[in-house]
């Protein structure tokens, strides 16, 4: 099925905040501020609204650092922003912000969705949603022609992306030039979504998010 009619994207991108991520917080921070760029240069390129939300989580809190707002109105982020601590509820992070972001969602008409997880590590701290309730929910979104991409390092990566129904996924190195180089990527293969957006094939991309990226960069050792 082809839409040429799409007016509105919205990004979500949920971002672990997990003490593991200590180390490559700087990378972190830099490739969303980085991320929220690409997408508002797809606003200007495709005449789209972009709709954006970023969400932190760790086990003190799941927190909004927007909320689907315009993108030209998402603030940079800091180090005052993104302060990594303690565990991983990783599927209270995915379920509370798709249950919000589909609320919004269904009161807008020809709208495309983003789905962006990056995470260091296994869940770990969930109380409120399990793997099979994420894993349905995601199942109903994918079903709305919902984008997901599931991004993740120390892990198996694409056993968990399984796990919750997600069929986009790639690993990368926790390390500072393996987060650089997978926020490269992440960018080119929204640039090509965002492409097919705007010429009504984004749902061919459903499934191969990742592939064809047009990136020969190699950072992950470094």
């Amino acid at each position: 099925m082809k839409s040429t009619t799409t007016k509105t994207v919205y990004n979500l991108i949920i971002l672990d905040r997990s003490g593991s991520m200590g180390s490559i917080a700087s990378e972190a921070i830099a490739g969303v501020n980085e991320t929220v760029g690409t997408i508002r240069a797809a606003g200007k390129a495709t005449g789209m609204e972009q709709r954006v939300s970023i969400v932190t989580f760790c086990g003190c809190s799941t927190s909004y650092f927007c909320r689907n707002v315009d993108v030209d109105d998402v603030p940079v982020m800091t180090g005052k922003d993104y302060r990594p601590c303690c565990s991983t509820p990783l599927y209270d992070a995915m379920g509370g912000a798709l249950t919000a972001l589909r609320e919004s969602v269904s009161q807008s008409r020809d709208a495309a969705v983003s789905v962006t997880i990056i995470t260091d590590g296994y869940e770990n701290a969930s109380t409120n949603w399990s793997g099979e309730s994420v894993k349905a929910l995601v199942s109903l979104l994918k079903a709305d022609g919902w984008l997901f991409a599931y991004i993740g390092a120390n892990q198996d990566v694409e056993s968990v992306s399984f796990s919750l129904s997600i069929d986009n996924a790639m690993a990368f190195k926790a390390t500072a030039g393996g987060t650089k180089s997978m926020f490269e990527r992440e960018r080119s293969a929204r640039r090509r979504w965002m492409d097919m957006v705007k010429d009504g094939q984004a749902l061919e991309c459903a499934t191969g998010y990742f592939d064809d990226i047009n990136d020969d960069t190699d950072l992950s050792d470094r």
